[in-house]
Formats: C-alpha cells, structure tokens, sequence
C-alpha cells in the first residue's frame, strides 16, 4: 500500500469533514439528530482556521482517497517551568479509517505534528486520547497527566 502523508490544505475540506465526522460519530459524540448541524460548523471552522493556519492538519492518502488526519491547533500561554515558550499544541482530529489501521499511518500522522511543533518552537504538546490511540502516544512518549478539568457551556 503507498500512502502519501502531505499537509492539508483548503481543498480538502470537505474530506477533513467527513472523517471528522466518523471520528466523532466513534465516540458517541455527533448523532443523527444534530449531525447536519454539526457538519455545517464544522466546515465553517476549517474554511477559517485552515486559511489562518490557527488550524493545521496532515492527511494520509491511498490512491486519492483521504483515509487518516491529523491536526494541531495552538495557544500560547505565559512561559512557565515546563514550558519556557509558552507556545502549546492540542493534538486533534488523530483519525485513520478503520480497514487502513495497523499499517503505521497513526504513526506517521503523529511524526507529522510533532515535527512541525519542534520546527516552531512549541513546549508543549497534549491531547486526549481513545483505547486504541493510547499504546502509539505511549510509545511516542506522551505521559498521563490527570489534572484536567472542563465546564461544557
């Protein structure tokens, strides 16, 4: 299988979307009900953030289909102990359809957004992660922290 892994761009939107919304559907977190809605935003904010760079994401594509993502977005907070940059990317949107996993391509996503971070000056990477993703953060040397805390509004 040849999979090429390039950075995403504005193009690709409408793909970045739709395995956004596998992913999220994965997890129990978009539902028919409000699924057109949550589309609709989500397009919205790549049309924006893309363009921006305040969102920056990778694909991995087999034969011109789009089968994996990954993607950063940035806050910077003041410099601390741990991060003497300040500068922190959440890794988001790690999603590789399912027939193409075990191939590496989580993996190589993930080498994507950790390069650029180290390119950038980034002190800090996190992200949540599934049962399945934990072994590859593990492995890439991501450790558990359990202080997070959040209010949905």
């Amino acid at each position: 299988m040849n999979v090429q892994i390039r950075k995403a761009t504005i193009h690709d939107i409408e793909e970045i979307t739709k395995l956004r919304l596998e992913l999220l559907e994965s997890v129990g977190d978009v539902h028919e009900n409000n699924r057109k809605e949550v589309q609709q935003a989500n397009v919205k904010y790549f049309e924006h953030k893309l363009k921006s760079e305040q969102f920056i994401a990778w694909v991995a594509v087999v034969e011109n289909e789009v089968i994996g993502i990954s993607g950063l977005v940035f806050f910077e907070r003041p410099p601390h102990g741990e991060n003497i940059s300040g500068l922190e990317a959440y890794i988001m949107n790690m999603y590789t359809k399912p027939a193409f996993r075990g191939n590496g391509i989580a993996q190589a996503l993930l080498n994507e957004c950790i390069s650029y971070c180290q390119s950038i000056g980034v002190g800090r990477i996190w992200l949540h992660t599934s049962k399945e993703g934990y072994p590859l953060y593990k492995k890439m040397g991501f450790v558990e922290k359990d202080s997070e805390m959040e209010l949905i509004l």
